[in-house]
């Protein structure tokens, strides 16, 4: 085998773990360590073929390769039968919001995909108007290929969020921020309750170490909500230990956003010039659209994630995604409609061609 084959996933390796330090909360170390495995991956591959039929080396072959087959075939299938286990798991530990009703609309939406393919498919379109075979293939081509990107887009986002979870930062940091996500009552939520500990558990043990960080208690008021989600939060870390003048509060906020542009205003003020560390504690699911808005805030800081219940972790992926989608809609939307222009081309080249 040649020497440069082996040096690709070397490389892609090395840039992956370059880009990684550099910006975690990206799409780009995802792709590159995509790249890197499936490189990985044929190097071995052509390591066994290169060493003809020995049959430890086949069953290595097929070990490597059958669970690739098995997702070409019957991936779908299997995504659309996870989707209604979990939307029936979701709903009945829930509440029944809109947002807990993802994984069922999606599995829904793939199932009538699938009906609508099978009917183009099996209908004779030939003796149809030139004109509605068209629109036909266009919308075909349309969605065929904007399912294959965002199934690629889709499974990029969900690398990258688990990568953001491998972060391990120093106990060096002087502050941490942690984001609300809502009360029950005047208290905090299950939810918030673990975002919390983590925090807690993170001010512990660098405690042993050096001088405790100061926790930041990120969430203002809703609507529906008996007072401001950062005094709950403050009580909740005070009835666990933490001492108040190891606490502060930012009441402000009702975005991740706004999470970060103020918490970064009480850093920058409280640290009177000075640099400082700083870490952000959200659950494991939001780890990397908070990121992003760090970035946008100013703040070139990394996360650290609660646990979420498995059964829940679904929904609430499928819930970021689309919030990071609708974060670059202009984007997506160019996207979407160069994709379209494309097929139309594409399509009217073949019927004047044909």
């Amino acid at each position: 085998m040649a020497l440069w084959y082996i040096a690709i996933p070397i490389f892609l390796l090395a840039i992956f773990l370059v880009s990684y330090k550099i910006n975690r909360t990206s799409l780009i170390p995802s792709v590159i360590f995509t790249l890197f495995l499936f490189s990985l991956l044929a190097v071995i591959t052509a390591f066994i073929i290169s060493h003809g039929p020995n049959p430890i080396l086949r069953a290595l072959f097929v070990l490597i390769w059958l669970p690739f087959g098995l997702i070409a075939v019957f991936g779908i299938y299997t995504l659309i039968a996870f989707l209604f286990l979990n939307a029936r798991a979701v709903l009945k530990k829930e509440r029944r919001t809109l947002a807990h009703y993802l994984t069922l609309i999606l599995a829904i939406g793939l199932v009538l995909y699938l009906i609508a393919t099978h009917i183009i498919q099996a209908a004779d379109i030939s003796q149809w108007p030139i004109a509605a075979q068209a629109v036909i293939q266009i919308v075909n081509s349309w969605v065929g290929w904007m399912a294959l990107f965002y199934s690629i887009h889709v499974t990029q986002y969900i690398v990258a969020t688990a990568l953001c979870n491998l972060s391990r930062p120093r106990k060096n940091q002087d502050y941490i921020i942690v984001h609300g996500s809502g009360l029950k009552g005047k208290n905090v939520s299950f939810l918030l309750s673990q975002r919390i500990d983590k925090a807690i558990n993170f001010y512990n043990k660098q405690k042993k170490i050096t001088t405790p960080p100061k926790l930041i208690m990120s969430g203002g008021q809703g609507q529906d909500e008996l007072r401001t989600e950062a005094k709950a939060m403050a009580d909740y870390a005070i009835a666990k230990g933490i001492p108040k003048s190891h606490i502060l509060t930012e009441s402000k906020s009702t975005t991740t956003l706004e999470n970060m542009r103020f918490s970064k205003q009480i850093m920058d003020k409280n640290a009177k010039g000075r640099p400082y560390h700083a870490i952000y504690v959200t659950s494991g699911y939001h780890l990397l659209r908070t990121g992003m808005y760090a970035r946008m805030a100013g703040l070139k800081i990394s996360g650290i994630g609660a646990r979420t219940a498995f059964y829940y972790i679904p929904v609430a992926l499928l819930r970021e995604y689309i919030a990071y989608i609708v974060m670059h809609k202009k984007r997506n939307t160019t996207f979407a409609v160069l994709s379209f222009l494309a097929s139309c081309a594409t399509t009217l080249v073949t019927f004047y061609f044909t």
